[in-house]
């Protein structure tokens, strides 16, 4: 008489299997968009090319960049305070033309940008603030990007 098949070895390979496959999405939906910051930004770091006081709380900045990767741009988040300590998002707004309708999105290169009236005192702008950027690249996360310091 041969021995009896074990009848719960296939289910439990496919149980097995579906944990393994769940944790490897959770992982790289958890570390990719960390490893793509690091690794893979969309631009280099923003350069300021003028900052004027416009009121005792608000400034005008233009800025030049390198955009190093084609990705389309979603929006810029500006801060003003320390990145490791306290801040606060403040108010960033392109002074465009009226009649511009152009898009948002920049090929890759260098770029010049602004003006842009942001809501903190000019002799703060380079030293108390901080810049993010989002693009997406991909349809898996939105990329952000360390865009100033």
């Amino acid at each position: 008489m041969s021995p009896r098949p074990l009848s719960w070895i296939g289910p439990l390979k496919v149980l097995l299997g579906t944990i393994a496959v769940l944790c490897g999405l959770y992982v790289f939906f958890l570390v990719g968009p960390a490893l793509e910051t690091r690794f893979f930004p969309v631009l280099g770091k923003m350069r300021f090319t003028e900052v004027l006081a416009q009121t005792k709380d608000a400034s005008i900045v233009r800025t030049e960049f390198e955009k190093l990767r084609s990705c389309e741009y979603m929006g810029i988040a500006w801060y003003y305070g320390a990145e490791a300590g306290v801040f606060e998002r403040v108010s960033m707004v392109p002074i465009r033309d009226p009649n511009d309708t152009s898009s948002p999105s920049r090929p890759v290169g260098i770029a010049r940008a602004g003006p842009w009236r942001i809501t903190i005192p000019a002799a703060d702008v380079r030293t108390k603030s901080f810049v993010e950027a989002f693009h997406r690249c991909h349809p898996f996360w939105t990329t952000v990007s360390k865009f100033y310091p």
